[in-house]
């Protein structure tokens, strides 16, 4: 529940500017992973494939970066699960995003909060 209250405050900090505009009730809405529920691991593999294509990586860079054979790359985006955390994280570095941009959770946990102001 921290968590939620910490999005609260964030949204609210950027939002400060409203208030001098008019004193009116804010309904705040968010998603997040829900962690405890897992990955949804195939989501996972297709999402780091897409960003691989996009970004146009060829699979001998990444086996160079992973330390591994380009056929064993062309293995797991096609075959294979692929998911040591020492690789995500190289690959969440050669793609440029965070390692949590490239996981795909099974559930999402919707927020909605109603904030009155008295």
């Amino acid at each position: 529940m921290m968590n939620g209250y910490n999005k609260i405050i964030e949204i609210l900090e950027k939002n400060r500017f409203r208030s001098d505009l008019e004193r009116i009730d804010y309904t705040l809405s968010w998603e997040e992973p829900d962690r405890v529920k897992g990955l949804d691991l195939e989501a996972t593999k297709k999402r780091v494939c897409e960003l691989i294509k996009i970004r146009g990586l060829k699979d001998k860079i990444i086996a160079d970066k992973l330390g591994i054979t380009p056929q064993a790359v062309n293995k797991w985006k096609h075959k294979g699960t692929f998911f040591v955390i020492e690789n995500l994280y190289v690959l969440s570095g050669l793609l440029d995003v965070s390692v949590d941009d490239l996981l795909v959770p099974v559930a999402v946990k919707k927020w909605n909060v109603l904030i009155e102001v008295r």
